[in-house]
């Protein structure tokens, strides 16, 4: 497995590697570059829905849609469950996929109001996609630039979070609403397991700073957005077919650009965590 560090000297690409051959070792590796640089992808790479699941399933539990509020519509055929169809394409009941809209899909990372959500997304593109872009911000480096007085003042804030209004019109079914979040205040300054500090800082999906007026607090999260939406901070992503994208969900967050062909373009989407990890054996590789 060839690993190299893309220009902007964060993003993770392997190369010349068949992702259905990865090993439970190769997992850990992969695991700590997501914990460590927020970003992995995979080129040419060519998948069953089998396939994909397995590979997941080496980190660790995989989110099954089953168990969620998403419409069904939105679920992979013959998936169990586990894979989700990102797409405006027509199911055989008439129905799009989830996202499948042609205009942007602002800047997010998935499922934010939910304190037990799974930390990587994988992204793999079945057919469709030359021409799509998704772009991936790396908030560990946001925060490394922070001044020491910045890190200590950003470190007593907690946030009150929820999915944003474009969000609830296609993740959730007709006549529900997004859960409470009223007893969930996540930090904005997180530490992962590996040690790694960055924040935590989804601003579409902040509706407020715990403890600070109104007014103060947007105008605390467009500052802080404004230097956060800098160009070295972000990789961005033109899709090709065959293209697998994993990226961690609680230091980073991603954006899709308009595409005009979402009705074309399907994208493979599976949830999971890395609970068949262990942590302490990940600084121990290279």
């Amino acid at each position: 497995m060839n690993i190299r560090i893309h220009e902007n000297g964060w993003t993770v690409l392997v190369e010349d590697f068949d992702i259905k051959d990865l090993t439970q070792e190769q997992a850990k590796l992969i695991t700590k570059h997501l914990l460590k640089n927020t970003v992995v992808v995979f080129k040419n790479q060519s998948l069953s829905p089998e396939d994909e699941i397995r590979v997941c399933g080496l980190f660790g539990k995989i989110e099954n849609y089953h168990d969620t509020n998403i419409n069904d519509n939105f679920i992979l055929d013959n998936s169990d469950g586990f894979i989700s169809r990102v797409t405006g394409e027509l199911n055989d009941k008439g129905l799009p996929g989830v996202f499948g809209h042609e205009h942007e899909l602002e800047w997010h990372c998935n499922r934010v109001s939910d304190p037990n959500r799974n930390p990587f997304v994988w992204l793999y593109s079945e057919r469709g996609s030359q021409g799509s872009r998704t772009s991936y911000l790396n908030n560990i480096l946001t925060y490394n630039d922070l001044s020491d007085e910045k890190k200590q003042e950003f470190a007593k804030i907690k946030l009150n979070v929820g999915e944003v209004v474009q969000f609830t019109d296609y993740l959730w079914k007709e006549g529900t609403v997004p859960p409470d979040i009223s007893s969930y205040r996540p930090n904005l300054v997180h530490t992962n397991e590996l040690g790694v500090t960055g924040l935590f800082f989804s601003w579409n999906q902040i509706h407020f700073i715990e403890g600070m007026p109104h007014e103060e607090g947007r105008k605390f999260i467009e500052e802080l957005r404004q230097f956060a939406e800098q160009e070295k901070y972000m990789y961005h992503h033109d899709w090709e077919d065959g293209d697998i994208v994993i990226a961690e969900q609680n230091l980073s967050i991603h954006k899709r650009w308009e595409f005009k062909h979402m009705d074309k373009r399907v994208l493979h989407r599976i949830t999971f965590d890395y609970s068949n990890i262990n942590i302490s054996e990940l600084n121990e590789i290279s």
